[in-house]
């Protein structure tokens, strides 16, 4: 993703932990300044709300899992339409 948002920035708004999990919900920012899934830069700014779930094994990152709201990228990249209903979808 740094190619296409070199700018980009990841503010953690909240985090848990629970045993050898650790979970944290993530505001991503950047500017679309390069290629990204097939779509070329267009300079629109993203904001994308999303999760990840690491587990922490011995002190080390053993595995991560991230959910990010990639349909709201899209539209604000201009790829999809800002609402999407069962006639665009």
């Amino acid at each position: 993703m740094f190619p296409a948002f070199p700018d980009q920035q990841w503010v953690t708004e909240e985090q848990l932990t629970d045993g050898d999990k650790v979970v944290s919900r993530f505001t991503f920012y950047g500017t679309h300044q390069g290629d990204f899934m097939g779509v070329a830069a267009t300079g629109r700014r993203v904001a994308v709300k999303g999760v990840v779930i690491d587990r922490v094994v011995d002190g080390k990152w053993k595995d991560s899992r991230i959910l990010m709201d990639n349909l709201a990228l899209l539209q604000q990249l201009g790829v999809l339409p800002e609402t999407l209903t069962a006639a665009t979808a």
